[in-house]
């Protein structure tokens, strides 16, 4: 393990070279960030819906990538908090944002929702604790 934070850009969700990952790339205006993605058939669940888990996976994520694109610092998700609220078809084009809620120490608070493209319909909203990557107290839990 190195002694600082590193990006290898295998990250199953934003990675670029992850061969079967999302490949998810963020914008970021003002204090919030986004991206958009259509979920394909392999993350599906029931048959043509999309996997809460992997709606889950967008949307932790994209609050997860505040911090670290807006002001260089990164962070894991400590505490997650996801409510699915509508099912979402496969290849359905879906925008996820997030946003600051409030920081403390090393603490960020951050919500986030994904809509759906078509009629901004709302899928799924949560928030993330996010903590500040400290590497000395990863490499001791590994």
């Amino acid at each position: 393990m190195s002694d600082k934070w590193e990006d290898d850009h295998y990250c199953i969700a934003c990675g670029d070279k992850h061969p079967w990952g999302m490949h998810l790339k963020f914008e970021v205006k003002d204090n919030v960030i986004s991206t958009k993605y259509a979920f394909p058939k392999e993350m599906q669940g029931y048959k043509d819906i999309v996997h809460g888990g992997m709606i889950a996976l967008l949307l932790d994520e994209t609050m997860v990538n505040l911090p670290w694109k807006k002001i260089g610092i990164p962070v894991v998700s400590a505490d997650l908090k996801i409510r699915l609220k509508k099912p979402l078809a496969v290849g359905e084009l879906v925008t996820a944002k997030a946003w600051f809620v409030s920081e403390k120490s090393r603490i960020f608070i951050v919500n986030g929702e994904i809509r759906r493209d078509r009629d901004n319909e709302l899928v799924a909203e949560g928030e993330a604790v996010c903590v500040k990557v400290q590497l000395e107290n990863l490499k001791k839990n590994l």
